[in-house]
């Protein structure tokens, strides 16, 4: 059964230190640390969540005194959004595509890997009435789309070094199918042609990677969405990596091929400057050995 109300409507305020949660989940801040299932709310108090028991209470749209706890940081339509909780952030989403690979098992996966970067701590997982919950750690620190105009010249290079270096790290995982980490389908709206039916599967995705003339020999671990607003910059240099939903096994040649061609990866603001960061890119990428085939994917989207 679907869901009676909008994605971003998703929490109701019961009290001042309790909501409910898409009428299933018990968001709580207590005083004390419970068992499970809880993070700090910054200031000396925590939150957890759990299945609502019996009846849901009396609720009502959220009130100033949750508004300041809970934000709204995104939302997309009736698809998705994201709220920031404490030291954690809410994701709720519609399941528009059912066989697609879920997040938090991509998150999984990423933690059995050694890599150079952090990642969150999967902290919940849900879904039912065409809808996924995920509860996430947050990472300290800014993203580099806030950092960057900060920046002077070698931090810029550093951190363009440091995501190539992670897309290295990624890329030394390989399969044989186009597919998320499960081998459920990769979410890559960009790999289906515009106005085609949303199909996912390795086959549609292999017949629109081998018209563009990618090498589809192999195919390596991507994340597919490094654009500044997906990496986090930390006081000490380090580097973090969110928002895996789209992370999958893709032709090499995609990884800088998405850098060239995705608007999604700019930086904020106009003008020429939006583009710096993917431009340092796929420039970058290019001297490490990385295909792209950006000008047949440009046409081959218009549909000529």
């Amino acid at each position: 059964m679907a869901a009676r109300f909008p994605v971003k409507n998703s929490i109701w305020e019961i009290d001042r230190n309790t909501w409910s949660v898409g009428e299933r989940l018990l968001l709580s801040r207590t005083p004390t640390a419970p068992a499970d299932r809880w993070w700090s709310d910054g200031c000396g108090s925590f939150y957890s969540i759990s299945e609502l028991a019996g009846t849901p209470p009396p609720s009502r749209p959220l009130s100033t005194l949750s508004l300041t706890p809970i934000r709204l940081i995104y939302e997309a339509g009736d698809s998705s959004a994201v709220w920031a909780i404490g030291d954690a952030f809410l994701k709720i989403k519609s399941s528009d595509h059912p066989e697609t690979t879920r997040e938090h098992v991509t998150i999984a996966a990423v933690h059995a890997m050694r890599r150079s970067f952090t990642i969150p701590n999967v902290l919940f997982h849900d879904e039912w009435a065409g809808r996924r919950y995920l509860v996430l750690s947050k990472i300290p620190g800014c993203t580099l789309a806030d950092a960057w105009k900060t920046m002077d010249e070698a931090t810029k290079c550093q951190y363009v070094d440091r995501v190539v270096d992670v897309c290295n790290e990624l890329g030394k995982l390989r399969n044989d199918c186009i597919g998320g980490i499960d081998g459920n389908q990769l979410l890559e709206p960009l790999l289906v042609k515009r106005n085609a039916v949303a199909d996912f599967s390795h086959d549609n995705l292999l017949k629109a990677c081998e018209t563009l003339g990618m090498d589809c020999s192999n195919f390596v671990f991507y994340h597919c969405d490094l654009g500044p607003g997906n990496l986090i910059i930390d006081s000490d240099g380090s580097l973090g990596v969110i928002d895996w939903e789209m992370a999958g096994f893709v032709p090499k040649d995609w990884i800088r091929t998405r850098f060239c061609i995705s608007g999604g990866l700019d930086l904020p603001g106009t003008g020429d400057e939006r583009v710096d960061w993917r431009r340092r890119m796929q420039r970058r990428l290019s001297t490490e050995g990385y295909p792209e085939i950006a000008d047949e994917w440009m046409s081959w989207w218009r549909g000529e």
